[in-house]
This record gives C-alpha cells, structure tokens and sequence, in this order.
C-alpha cells in the first residue's frame, strides 16, 4: 500500500548520494574591510596678495597630516610622559646646612645655637613649603635640635665647672 502522503519516486532517475563533508568553521562576519587611512587634500598656498602698508607677508604652513609617523618611532605629539620640573628645595637645603654647621659648632664652646636654631625654623619652614625635599626638611630638623642638646649640654656643663670651682676654692667667707 502506497501512501498517497509520501511522494512517488517512479520516473525519477536515482542519484546516488553525495559523500559527507568535513565540518568548516563559520566565516567570519565582514564589517568592512579595514583600509588605510584617507590621505588629506594636496596642500594648495593661497593666491598671493599685495601687502598694504609695508606689512610683510607671511605664508601660512601646510596643516599637519595627523596620520604621518614620527621619526625615530617617536610619538607624533611630543613625549607621552615627560619628566616634572624639580620643586625648589631652598629652605630645606640651607637649613641642613645650617644643622651640620650648628651640629659641628656646637661640639666646639656651644656656639653653633644660632645656626641650629635656625636649622629648625628651615626646617619646619621646608616642611610646610617644600614637602618634596622631605631628606633636607629632616635632617635640618633632626640636626638642628641635635644641635641645641649639644649647646645646652655646654651650658650645663659650665656651670656645673663654675659652681664646682666656687666652691673649691680657699676663700672662706664669714
């Protein structure tokens, strides 16, 4: 019994089937092709024009090509990164320079007060002004009050010598 559903295959020629194909993969969808970028117009000068009034005459320079390379492989609008001006750092440097000389006067007679206490008012001074020179600020601090400890340590030390030689001496008085 035929099925009158199914389609009759009587007089068709048969064909024998074609051989499985190996799986490709998917071809890649095309949003346009990537071109090379579009050179600018040719740069044409301007007519030239008479100056009025002895003005002189400049000519204008032909526009940049923004797509041009840089030489050297260089990057076409200057360095990407280029390095930060050095803040100043005046005050921190004299006054570690005022903390090593009060420092080392200071060993001699204590007169290296003044150049220590000024080594501390830089120093605090380049704290507040110039946080960069952090290394100068310091040491002007450190060397500084290092400097008055020593000066005290003199005066200190004098009078202890004066009271002692006072009170040592021969003289009695009634």
């Amino acid at each position: 019994m035929t099925d009158p559903n199914t389609p009759s295959t009587e007089g068709t020629p048969s064909v024998p089937p074609l051989p499985p194909t190996a799986p490709s993969a998917p071809a890649a969808p095309s949003y346009g092709a990537p071109s090379a970028p579009s050179t600018p117009p040719a740069y044409t000068p301007p007519a030239e024009s008479t100056p009025s009034y002895g003005a002189p005459s400049y000519q204008q320079a032909p526009p940049a090509n923004p797509y041009a390379q840089a030489p050297n492989g260089a990057a076409p609008y200057g360095q990407p990164y280029s390095p930060v001006a050095a803040a100043p750092k005046t005050l921190s440097l004299i006054g570690m320079i005022a903390g090593i000389v009060g420092v080392f006067l200071s060993f001699f007679y204590g007169i290296g007060f003044i150049f220590s206490v000024g080594a501390v008012v830089l120093g605090f001074l380049g704290k507040k002004r110039e946080p960069a020179a952090k290394g100068f600020w310091l040491t002007a601090i450190i060397t500084g009050f290092a400097g008055i400890a020593l000066t005290l340590l003199w005066v200190i030390g004098i009078i202890i010598f004066v009271v002692a030689v006072g009170s040592s001496s021969g003289y009695e008085s009634y």
